[in-house]
C-alpha cells in the first residue's frame, strides 16, 4: 500500500505536487547534544595516532575493514555477537551515540511544478560544493577504503573521500592523503557525478580509531564520500541494520519517486535490495517506494531500464551541510560556524 505522502502529494507520472513537510519536521532524532571527549593524560590519543591507518599499515587495515564488513551480518541478528558488534561499531541505538550519514545524491531530475518562476533550484551539489567552497582545508584521500579493501573492479579506487576542514591534516600526516585545491575537489565531484556515484556525508565516531583523531577534535570532523553501490561499507550496513539504526541516514530533501505510468513491474529495481528497504511492488504490479524511509541513494534508479524512478526534491532543504548535522544529529561542529 502507498505510503500517505504517496497518494496525496506525487502522482503517477512522479511529479511532486507538494513538499513532505511532516518528515522534514519529524527528521531530528533526538540524540543528546554531542560534545567531545576529554583527552586526560592524552594516553589514548597516543595510542590511537600510533595503530591507526598509514600508509605502510594499509593492507592490514583493509584485512581488518573486511573483517567488519563480514560480521554487518549480525547486525539483523539477536544475541551476544550482535550486541557486541554494534558496540564496538557505535550503532548501538544509544542517543549518546551520534553516527551518522546523509545522503546527497549528485544528478537528480528537477521538478519545475513546484519552484517559484525565476527561482534557482537548489540541488544536492550546490550544497557538496559550498562546503568545499568554504572550507580552510581540503585533504583527499589516495584510495578509496571501500573499494580498495574490496578489491573493485567497476569504479576506480583512486576517486576517494574528502576531509573538509583542518582535521584532515592528520591524514595526509599518516599517508593517506594529499592537500587539495578547491578545483582538485570539485573535480573529483564532478568526476563522481559523471560515474554516476552516490554521495554522503558522515559523521562516524569509531573512525576516530581509523584515522587516529584526537578526542577533542571530533567536532571538526566532517567527511565527504563518494559510493558505488557495490563497496560502501556505510549502505551494506545499512541493509543489515534494524530501523533504528537506518534511520541514521537522512535524505537532504531529494528521494526516489515511482514513475507509475512507466513502471512494467520487472521489479528489477527491487531485486537490488535497498538499503532503507523503502522498495516494494504494489498490489497493481508497479513499483511503491515509501517516501518516509526513502534516502534518496538512487540505487534503485540505476537499475531501471524503463526510467520509472526519478530523484526529485520532495522535502524543504536546509542552507548547508553542516545544518542537516547540527539541526538533524544534534552535532555542534564549532569549526565549521562560517558555514
Amino acid at each position: 500500500m502507498r505510503d500517505q505522502y504517496s497518494r496525496q502529494y506525487i502522482d503517477d507520472d512522479g511529479n511532486i505536487i507538494a513538499f513532505n513537510q511532516e518528515r522534514f519536521d519529524n527528521l531530528h532524532m533526538g540524540y543528546s547534544k554531542f560534545k567531545n571527549r576529554p583527552n586526560g593524560l592524552g594516553v589514548f590519543n597516543f595510542i590511537k595516532s600510533h595503530v591507526c591507518a598509514h600508509d605502510w599499515n594499509w593492507k592490514l587495515v583493509l584485512k581488518v575493514f573486511n573483517l567488519i564488513v563480514a560480521g554487518s551480518a549480525w547486525m539483523r541478528k539477536e544475541g551476544l555477537k550482535s550486541r557486541i558488534y554494534k558496540k564496538v561499531m557505535m550503532f548501538s541505538p544509544d542517543k549518546e551515540r551520534n553516527t551518522t550519514g546523509l545522503v546527497m545524491p549528485l544528478t537528480v531530475d528537477v521538478n519545475m511544478d513546484i519552484t517559484k518562476e525565476g527561482q534557482k533550484v537548489v540541488v544536492p551539489m550546490d550544497l557538496v560544493k559550498d562546503a568545499i567552497a568554504k572550507a580552510d582545508y581540503i585533504a583527499g584521500m589516495n584510495k578509496c577504503l571501500c573499494r580498495d579493501a574490496k578489491d573493485c573492479k567497476d569504479y576506480p579506487h583512486d576517486l576517494a573521500c574528502l576531509f573538509i576542514g583542518k582535521i584532515g591534516e592528520q591524514v595526509v600526516k599518516n599517508g593517506l592523503a594529499k592537500t587539495l585545491t578547491q578545483e582538485e575537489a570539485y573535480a573529483r565531484v564532478d568526476r563522481a557525478a559523471e560515474l554516476g556515484l552516490v554521495c554522503q556525508s558522515l559523521w562516524v565516531e569509531v573512525e576516530q580509531l581509523i584515522w587516529g583523531i584526537r578526542n577533542d577534535d571530533m567536532d571538526k570532523f566532517l567527511e565527504i564520500c563518494f559510493c558505488c553501490p557495490c563497496c560502501c561499507v556505510a549502505m551494506n550496513l545499512s541493509r543489515n541494520a534494524s530501523r533504528e539504526i537506518k534511520d541514521r541516514f537522512h535524505p537532504v530533501g531529494w528521494t526516489a519517486v515511482p514513475i507509475r505510468s512507466k513502471c512494467v513491474g520487472c521489479g528489477e529495481c527491487v531485486k537490488f535490495h535497498c538499503p532503507q528497504d523503502a522498495l516494494s511492488m504494489g498490489e497493481d504490479g508497479k513499483v511503491e517506494i515509501d517516501q518516509n524511509h526513502c534516502v534518496g541513494c538512487g540505487y534503485c534508479k540505476q537499475r531501471c531500464a524503463q526510467g520509472a524512478i526519478q530523484i526529485r526534491q520532495t522535502m524543504p532543504m536546509r542552507d548547508s551541510i553542516v545544518d542537516y548535522f547540527r539541526e538533524d544529529f544534534s552535532l555542534d561542529l564549532k569549526s565549521f560556524d562560517k558555514y
